[in-house]
């Protein structure tokens, strides 16, 4: 048990000691904020500016004592350990104030602060801290927190080490269950005379025999990614878009049998989350109807979700799925670059910061997506296998889950995924 001595009482504090010590450090905690009560304790951790014999003090930088979220400058200072740390202090045993740096990251304070979208109304890399630092491949809070360990336990002769373990998770996100099957009979002869018109002749006969059940369906990759992540043993959770058809979301039918069918089949020996769709964005009503189209596909509640397209609003997405029943979230994670956007690789719960309080959502980050690698970054199939392997490297290091997003279509191993199934197989690896 560590005692953290502090003066002050905030939310924001309560959140950075619990996300620090115990959600990534697994260690027990209390807080006491009179010295008095010190008398009766050791391993103390001091969170102030009065030195305390026999403490182990980190100085305040005096961010979780406020409740404003207005715009500034953030210090820093590269090397050791931490590889970089954020809101320096001094005359402490740590040199950095590692519950307010780690508030920062974790709350995505930076995403209040008024920024340039992309043409999808997203938060994107290069507006973050950690991508202008150059760090944002790192779970930066993780290896803060080991070195905070690695530091208390030498300095109280006590050994504190985290608890969690290493873990892949494989995701797939069903934005289109079939190229070619199962859209109607309006959309295939749509499809079909496109197809003539360009002169596809190729895909003209593949789309007729697919319809005819002569051969399977390119997007039809589910036999093949049941079977490898067996193999490497690593557990798998299906997204599936079940919003009405638009631009954006150019699904089945969610009331079409082989549909259904599928979702039922998956969701007897994988996990299943909804992938609200473009439209929805953030509208409570259209996620709950589609939450509620999955439920009852399922006839279970549906507790897990990613946006189609990575929408996430902060804090207003977060809002919208605890008010619909959403519990766990695996959107945080950026669409045009890799890495860690919240500087973290364990599970999470999500601080609001304009309503001041902990949430009971948890997140789960995302250190890579497939169209990241091949359509925004542009990396060949070689370069994204150097690529995940580094950021495998670093979550493993963490002890932390190791999660990319896939697509059923990207497993084709056709046109612009041609051999990219060796990609998504080193993702499932569990050695870096």
């Amino acid at each position: 048990m560590i005692t953290v001595y502090a003066p002050i009482k905030s939310n924001r504090f309560y959140y950075a000691v619990k996300l620090v010590l115990n959600q990534v450090g697994g260690v027990d905690y209390q807080i006491v904020h009179t010295k008095e009560k010190l008398e009766k304790v050791n391993r103390v951790i001091n969170y102030s500016g009065e030195r305390i014999e026999g403490s182990f003090q980190i100085h305040p930088y005096g961010l979780l004592s406020e409740k404003d979220y207005r715009k500034f400058d953030v210090n820093f200072d590269y090397g050791g350990e931490e590889k970089l740390k954020l809101f320096l202090t001094e005359f402490d045993d740590l040199g950095f104030d590692v519950f307010s740096a780690a508030f920062f990251l974790a709350s995505r304070l930076e995403e209040y602060w008024k920024f340039e979208p992309d043409e999808h109304g997203r938060y994107t890399s290069v507006n973050s801290v950690m991508h202008k630092l150059g760090v944002l491949h790192l779970p930066l809070i993780n290896i803060w927190v080991k070195v905070l360990l690695k530091k208390v336990s030498s300095f109280f002769k006590e050994e504190y080490n985290l608890k969690s373990q290493f873990k892949v998770i494989n995701t797939i996100d069903i934005d289109n269950a079939w190229a070619y099957k199962n859209k109607g009979v309006y959309r295939s002869l749509g499809g079909v005379s496109r197809a003539i018109l360009k002169g596809n002749l190729t895909e003209v006969k593949e789309r007729l025999k697919i319809i005819a059940f002569e051969k399977k369906d390119p997007y039809d990759t589910y036999s093949y990614i049941n079977e490898t992540t067996k193999e490497k043993q690593v557990e798998s959770i299906y997204f599936f878009l079940l919003g009405d058809r638009a631009e954006y979301d150019k699904n089945v039918s969610h009331k079409e049998p082989e549909l259904i069918a599928l979702i039922q089949n998956l969701s007897k020996k994988h996990k299943i989350g909804v992938h609200p769709s473009y439209q929805s964005y953030l509208n409570l009503g259209i996620q709950k109807q589609e939450k509620e189209r999955l439920e009852k596909i399922t006839g279970s509640e549906v507790i897990l979700a990613r946006k189609h397209f990575l929408k996430l609003s902060i804090p207003e997405t977060y809002r919208i799925f605890e008010k619909i029943g959403i519990k766990e979230d695996y959107t945080m994670g950026y669409a045009d670059n890799v890495g860690f956007r919240a500087g973290i690789c364990t599970p999470f719960t999500f601080f609001d910061v304009l309503e001041d309080r902990e949430t009971s959502l948890v997140i789960h980050s995302f250190a890579y997506m497939d169209g990241t690698l091949n359509q925004y970054l542009k990396l060949n199939r070689e370069e994204s296998i150097q690529k995940i392997k580094q950021l495998k490297a670093e979550v493993e290091a963490a002890q932390g889950e190791f999660i990319g997003v896939w697509h059923n279509e990207t497993l084709n191993d056709r046109g612009l995924w041609k051999g990219w199934k060796a990609v998504y197989e080193e993702g499932l690896s569990s050695e870096s």
